[in-house]
């Protein structure tokens, strides 16, 4: 499976792992769902939201003054009131590393319920050279995506059905490893 994603003007091709193809949906819901009123009022009155919330980087080892190794962390938090309660393999945290619009999956994890204000991380170690373009003049963007079985709001469980969907989504420029650079 490819999911193609738009990138400010760009087209991204993204492939997914098999494993992971069922759990993608963007940030909406999907076309063949169609929910009543009532349903959506069930839902925002449950007030369930998991929310792609930030994306940290730490340096974790200096090898000199221009090369490191950063871990890149997303974290995905139920900011909602109530718990999300689901099944085994119905949503993911996926992060992306961006390369001026070349899209690549770097790392991804399962979960399943989550309490509120619990989280859940997913983490991407790479090592990084302060000096090349690359990481130096053009730092990467990183995405953090919740992905959704794509029946999750019609499997007959409304303890999984997210209340805001506008926020599955976060982007942070990785800029900050240089300016924030402990190497010597």
């Amino acid at each position: 499976m490819v999911l193609m994603t738009l990138t400010g003007s760009a087209i991204a091709q993204i492939s997914i792992p098999p494993a992971m193809q069922k759990s993608i949906v963007s940030n909406r819901l999907p076309a063949h769902i169609q929910l009543t009123e009532a349903q959506m009022k069930k839902i925002m009155i449950k007030k369930i939201d998991l929310s792609a919330s930030r994306i940290n980087f730490t340096i974790i080892k200096c090898k000199d003054r221009f090369n490191a190794h950063v871990v890149v962390e997303g974290v995905v938090k139920n900011t909602g009131g109530l718990a999300y309660s689901t099944n085994a393999n119905q949503q993911s945290a996926l992060l992306y590393e961006d390369n001026g619009g070349r899209l690549q999956l770097v790392a991804s994890q399962s979960f399943q319920n989550l309490a509120p204000g619990a989280e859940v991380k997913v983490s991407y170690t790479r090592p990084w050279n302060r000096s090349s373009p690359a990481e130096g003049e053009f730092p990467p963007k990183y995405v953090l995506v919740i992905g959704f079985d794509p029946d999750i709001y019609i499997d007959g469980n409304d303890s999984n059905d997210d209340s805001n969907y506008g926020n599955n989504r976060f982007t942070r420029s990785a800029a900050e490893v240089n300016s924030n650079w402990t190497c010597k």
